[in-house]
């Protein structure tokens, strides 16, 4: 009975972001977005979680794009995104994060935002050994910084965003295991497709059933390719190939 649930569910749901995709003519959420150099430096958590990323040093370099989810327009709130793709052990390994709140039941809500500061999560649990815990980031900037692609661009330009990465079981603290670093030059439109599930991070799995279903709607609302207005360059000739 749970896998025909599961099945009828994931069915259902390719569905809908199957056609919402051909109605928009694109991706149905995060539709715009700025992309920017992104740098991990790892130190490990102070705990051991039986992931490399999560317990051993390392630098790694990547891409990082943050988004509006309903392409709601400012000032007006949205839930923002931040999705972070590296390389690591030969691999490629995707990251989404949204706004969410920091408790333990915040931590697993959606909260519409107006500024890029403030808590990322995974929302989704992971499982690395037998453990099961949940990612997230936490932006940190000295003065507030409305979410906006003008405004974020603006601050990448100023200087390097900084963020701390953290890690948490499902309803325990947050523990700290590295920063990153976003850097310009920024590319403005809809570059770069993430996709948890068909690139996961080594030595951690998508765990549970709503991580089961959310592959099949990714797999569908990816079929359908982005406008060509909707990537603009914003930064140098080279960066295309993140589309």
């Amino acid at each position: 009975m749970e896998r025909l649930f599961t099945s009828a569910v994931r069915s259902g749901l390719a569905a809908t972001f199957d056609a919402a995709a051909r109605l928009r003519k694109g991706r149905p959420l995060h539709p715009s977005g700025l992309v920017l150099d992104a740098h991990l430096r790892l130190h490990g958590a102070s705990r051991t979680w039986g992931a490399a990323l999560l317990d051993q040093r390392a630098n790694l370099s990547g891409i990082a794009r943050l988004s509006r989810s309903m392409g709601i327009p400012p000032p007006l709130p949205d839930i923002l995104g931040l999705a972070l793709r590296w390389q690591q052990d030969d691999a490629t390994a995707d990251l989404l994060l949204a706004t969410t709140g920091h408790t333990t039941l915040g931590r697993r809500l959606l909260r519409p935002a107006t500024r890029w500061t403030g808590m990322y999560t995974s929302l989704f649990p992971y499982q690395a050994d037998d453990r099961r815990l949940l990612l997230g980031a936490l932006l940190r900037n000295a003065k507030p910084l409305p979410a906006t692609f003008d405004a974020l661009a603006q601050a990448a330009e100023d200087g390097p965003l900084m963020l701390d990465l953290v890690v948490a079981a499902p309803s325990g603290p947050w523990q700290l295991f590295g920063q990153v670093e976003l850097a310009a030059p920024a590319v403005s439109g809809g570059p770069a497709r993430f996709n948890p599930i068909q690139r996961p991070i080594p030595g951690l799995r998508p765990a549970g059933w709503l991580n089961e279903v959310r592959g099949a709607a990714y797999t569908a609302a990816q079929r359908v390719p982005d406008r060509a207005d909707e990537v603009r360059e914003a930064g140098t000739a080279d960066r295309r190939r993140y589309r």
